[in-house]
């Protein structure tokens, strides 16, 4: 036995939300847009520069997160600037990917978790 009383246990509606949350994060473009705006505001041209999709497929993916309340627009003379609407979101990603990245400084995937986590950069989270 672990202890933990069932009463702690969520309850499968919010199991099923949270999981729909991660899978929307499990397409790996969807993902590295949240991580380039859990760093700052960007437009779609920038996205997609720098996730390397088209204007079409980053549009269509910043839809979904939009709708999802992950991300927000707010217009910007002519165009629209999306930002992470969700910080907790933004420090999930960061953590997961700086958790995978040696190069980040955390033990990597096979390394010891905890303390070494917790040095992300992100300054709103």
């Amino acid at each position: 036995m672990t202890g933990v009383s069932g009463a702690d246990d969520p309850s499968p509606e919010l199991l099923q939300q949270a999981a729909a949350s991660f899978g929307l994060l499990a397409s790996t473009m969807r993902l590295h847009i949240v991580w380039v705006l859990s760093q700052g505001e960007a437009d779609v041209g920038t996205l997609a520069e720098r996730v390397g999709g088209t204007l079409q497929a980053v549009s269509q993916h910043l839809a979904k997160l939009k709708l999802a309340g992950m991300v927000s627009n707010r217009r910007e003379g002519r165009r629209q600037v999306y930002g992470v609407d969700d910080s907790q979101v933004a420090t999930l990603v960061r953590l997961m990917v700086e958790k995978l990245d040696p190069g980040e400084g955390a033990a990597g995937p096979a390394g010891a978790a905890g303390g070494d986590l917790l040095h992300f950069r992100s300054s709103g989270a």
